[in-house]
């Protein structure tokens, strides 16, 4: 029911949270291996990048869906889904046991927009989340959200800031978040995802009426901004990303604040 291919380091740490006596822990490949009627054993292939077997069942049921790849980067989830994960990771939340600990944990919480899902989508939701969209990060061995994190390392926010974090207050400032920002995700942001992204990576709050503009789009046609990063349109005109312009051409000005937010994420990895 959970999805989660059944490899053996997986299979390992399910019978061990079932009490299943030490003995057949350390042997349960070979014991498996002897019902061929009902189990098969896939060891991998060679030069293989898993040194893993698999543990199938020869006929599996009518009902099943099929495994769940948790660390493939396609995205199916719902933007509804991830919405409320976000709101529920911003706040101190720590999970130990790695993807799989944080999931188990998401699914005995009962979360309502998790309900519909087995512990194997979760699991991949926890992959996408640390690896593409970035909500939660391996801080000291633990899993938290992002922003609890970079809260506690940014050094514009060490004297500690409200909810919805320390505003961006001028041109330089802001700068200096894209740059970080766009370190992060050198693919670019989507325009209509930066508020939230900024937000909950960085503890900072944008708004575009501190800029006299009255759309997020009107700021980026003001200098420094329009010299220093691309506006690209995709999915027909539907989609608009801010990506990083040419640093070669960036200004004297332009290029110290560049080098100052490499060496601000330089130092945050470090910690990290």
């Amino acid at each position: 029911e959970d999805r989660i291919k059944p490899m053996a380091n997986y299979v390992k740490g399910r019978l061990k949270e079932r009490s299943t006596p030490e003995p057949i822990v350390k042997s349960f490949v070979e014991l498996y291996s002897q019902h061929p009627d009902l189990f098969m054993v896939q060891q991998p292939a060679p030069g293989s990048q898993t040194d893993e077997a698999t543990i199938f069942f020869v006929k599996e049921p009518e009902w099943f869906k099929g495994w769940i790849d948790i660390d493939a980067p396609d995205d199916p989830y719902e933007e509804s889904t991830w919405s409320e994960l976000a709101k529920f990771l911003d706040g101190e939340h720590t999970f130990a046991g790695g993807r799989y600990g944080m999931a188990r944990e998401l699914m005995q919480r009962n979360l309502p927009f998790l309900q519909q899902l087995s512990l194997g989508e979760v699991c991949h939701m926890v992959q996408l989340a640390i690896q593409h969209r970035r909500l939660i990060v391996y801080h000291r061995k633990m899993l938290k959200p992002i922003q609890t994190v970079l809260c506690q390392l940014s050094p514009s926010n060490g004297n500690g800031t409200n909810a919805e974090g320390e505003e961006i207050k001028d041109m330089d400032d802001l700068c200096l978040v894209l740059f970080r920002m766009l370190i992060h995700h050198p693919q670019g942001i989507r325009l209509c995802r930066m508020k939230q992204m900024i937000k909950h990576e960085l503890c900072r709050k944008l708004s575009e009426m501190a800029f006299q503009c009255t759309k997020l789009i009107e700021l980026f046609n003001q200098e420094p901004l329009a010299a220093t990063f691309v506006l690209d349109t995709e999915n027909d005109g539907k989609s608009i990303y801010v990506r990083l312009g040419d640093p070669e051409k960036f200004s004297d000005h332009v290029k110290r604040i560049y080098a100052m937010a490499n060496s601000t994420e330089a130092k945050v990895m470090q910690v990290s």
